[in-house]
């Protein structure tokens, strides 16, 4: 196995943080982890999240902000997964959070689910937030 880089972008808009949902149905659980995805040879982190952000919601001209970087060993699917995920934040304006659609779009096509949460619900959450490490960023940048 080869380990996977990627970034992941919490989006941030009236106190409350846009997640995809995820769920691994060899564990029967459901999870919920910042938009984002794969970086691809040659391709600079920020120009990664600035991509990944417009291919799967469509969202375009929005700074980041690089919050920090999370290593995870886990499994999906009862597949060994190792992952090195770059995560940024994007505060976004009514307008841009007006126009997201209700799923984001995967570079094969596949869609997924996309879930606001405020504070209080990610609390609720919480253990279902993959990385785990993530939780504590997200809620810093709702208070």
């Amino acid at each position: 196995m080869k380990i996977r880089t990627k970034v992941i972008i919490s989006l941030i808009n009236r106190k409350q943080v846009l997640l995809s949902e995820g769920y691994d149905s060899v564990r029967d659980f459901k999870f919920y982890i910042p938009v984002g995805g794969g970086v691809e040879f040659g391709e600079m982190l920020y120009v990664a999240a600035k991509r990944e952000l417009s291919e799967e919601l469509g969202v375009k001209d929005q700074e980041l902000e690089f919050i920090n970087f999370h290593e995870s060993l886990f499994e999906f699917n009862g597949i060994p997964e190792h992952e090195i995920m770059f995560h940024y934040v994007c505060h976004i304006e009514d307008i841009v959070r007006e126009s997201l659609p209700s799923e984001g779009i995967e570079s094969n096509g596949e869609r997924f689910k996309v879930v606001w949460f405020s504070q209080e619900e990610l609390d609720v959450v919480q253990k279902n937030i993959v990385p785990p490490s993530v939780y504590n960023e997200i809620r810093k940048e709702l208070s």
